[in-house]
């Protein structure tokens, strides 16, 4: 496997187990949080609870505390009563005035204000304005949590105009989690080696396929066109319709098509090499012919001239050919379209086969019908012609048939011969490059790749080029353009 790959797992690795990681801290703040505020409820709970009998308590106390009035051993008896209770209960009291005003003591209501002041005053985590004094002017209890302390005031029956406030307090946990927490600690650190553990193993499985994927193309880009994912890791698969499959699956396509398509320029350029060997080994006989004065007499140089003149003409359309299908490969054309009257265009460009035809010992005819008039690239039409006609003498047993007619709003240029035919399985592929459909061997017309050429400037000029049977046997070409 790659370093790139190796990387890639990584990533995917530690990414996974970040989140993990991350899903298990956030877990556990929010199970700490939930802990925190449940403890706080209980507290604030169980003040409420016991807030009611204080302050009864203390209000009978109280009123029996006055009912001793000076400092006498009565007295100091139910403040010392009074101090007990609220140290058992946590507690303290405050007072609040008719207006509002917080007081922190209790001397104007009991004679014991001496008598453990701090029982009188705000526990050290409150302050005086924690207490809502309208709340407990109006009778009702107040519950809060400041901090890490829950707190609850239960107001007393007013006397003379102030109302004592039983303030109990109670420590919120700062721990929550408690014994807890070792335990849920190392829960989680169980949980995040399992779940690193399953994210290395889908970090493997993911990145397997992938590894397999690159290794496949870096043979495709060597020269290795018979390299297939399918056989380099299918164990890799993440499943047989999933994402990385569809991916394989297209990568073994493109293999296919290039495999298909370097057989198809193989037998290509060994056809092409044939057609260019043919005549340059007529023009390089007939020309060392006449160098050494082998050929001597008018009439057989005269006919040496003819061929050499002959195969010249057929290297120089085999070349250009094969330059016009570069050009419709990169675009690099341009159409010059005018008002033409198709059927006099098709006319000359049949007429210039004429001889041709009668040396092979097939009619050439143009079907008799009215002019037609379009706006097209007369030169190109006329190469569509050309190429149509070429191929269907190549295959032709005795007549060959071109027409053009104007058909649903469209020009129609129809050529037809009485060849063998082409195979249905075969026919959506004739004019694919570098393809031969017919394998009955053909006469020596043309250069063998005009049909690409002719579909490669029909759907240029806005048309479709196909080609279907004939119920006589033979096949026929129709060029569809715009009218």
């Amino acid at each position: 496997m790659t370093k790139p790959t190796r990387r890639l797992r990584t990533r995917l690795l530690v990414a996974m187990v970040a989140i993990a990681f991350g899903v298990l801290v956030v877990a556990a703040l929010g199970a700490a949080g939930l802990a925190r505020d449940t403890s706080a409820q209980d507290a604030l709970d169980d003040l409420e609870r016991q807030a009611p009998t204080v302050s009864r308590q203390l209000d009978f106390l109280g009123r029996e505390a006055l009912a001793a009035r000076d400092n006498t051993p009565a007295g100091r008896r139910f403040c010392l009563v009074i101090a007990r209770l609220l140290r058992a209960t946590g507690g303290s009291v405050v007072t609040v005035d008719a207006e509002g005003t917080l007081r922190e003591e209790f001397g104007s209501l009991l004679p014991c204000s001496t008598s453990g002041t701090e029982l009188v005053e705000l526990p050290r985590n409150l302050e005086v304005g924690d207490l809502d004094t309208a709340t407990l002017l109006a009778g009702h209890l107040q519950r809060d949590v400041k901090e890490d302390t829950a707190f609850v005031a239960e107001p007393i029956t007013t006397v003379n105009g102030l109302t004592p406030v039983v303030v109990l307090t109670q420590r919120v946990e700062t721990r929550p989690l408690g014994d807890a927490g070792p335990y849920l600690f190392g829960t989680g650190m169980f949980a995040l080696i399992v779940a690193a553990a399953v994210a290395a193993f889908l970090a493997r499985r993911l990145t397997r396929p992938i590894a397999a994927m690159q290794e496949t193309a870096g043979r495709i880009a060597a020269g290795d066109l018979s390299a297939r994912v399918a056989t380099s890791s299918r164990k890799g698969r993440v499943g047989p319709n999933d994402e990385l499959g569809s991916l394989a699956d297209s990568i073994d396509a493109m293999a296919d098509d290039l495999e298909t398509a370097r057989g198809h320029e193989r037998a290509f350029l060994l056809s092409v090499s044939h057609d260019l060997r043919t005549p340059l080994t007529s023009i390089k006989g007939y020309a060392e012919g006449l160098a050494d004065g082998v050929i001597a007499r008018p009439d057989d140089r005269a006919r040496a001239a003819t061929v050499i003149a002959t195969e010249a003409r057929r290297l120089e359309r085999l070349v250009a050919d094969l330059l016009d299908l570069a050009r419709l490969d990169t675009h690099a054309f341009s159409l010059a379209p005018v008002p033409i009257d198709a059927r006099s265009v098709v006319g000359d460009a049949v007429e210039g086969f004429a001889p041709a035809a009668e040396e092979l010992g097939v009619a050439l005819h143009l079907a008799p019908g009215a002019p037609v008039p379009t706006n097209a690239d007369p030169e190109r039409l006329a190469q569509i012609v050309a190429n149509l006609v070429e191929n269907a003498l190549k295959y032709a047993a005795t007549s060959v048939t071109v027409a053009v007619v104007q058909h649903d709003g469209r020009i129609e240029l129809r050529v037809d011969d009485d060849g063998p035919g082409i195979a249905e399985s075969e026919r959506g592929r004739v004019f694919e490059r570098l393809y031969t459909a017919r394998t009955t061997p053909g006469r020596k017309v043309g250069t063998g790749i005009g049909l690409a050429i002719v579909h490669e400037l029909a759907v240029a000029m806005g048309g479709e080029a196909t080609c279907d049977p004939l119920e006589a046997g033979g096949t026929r070409f129709v060029v569809r353009l715009p009218a």
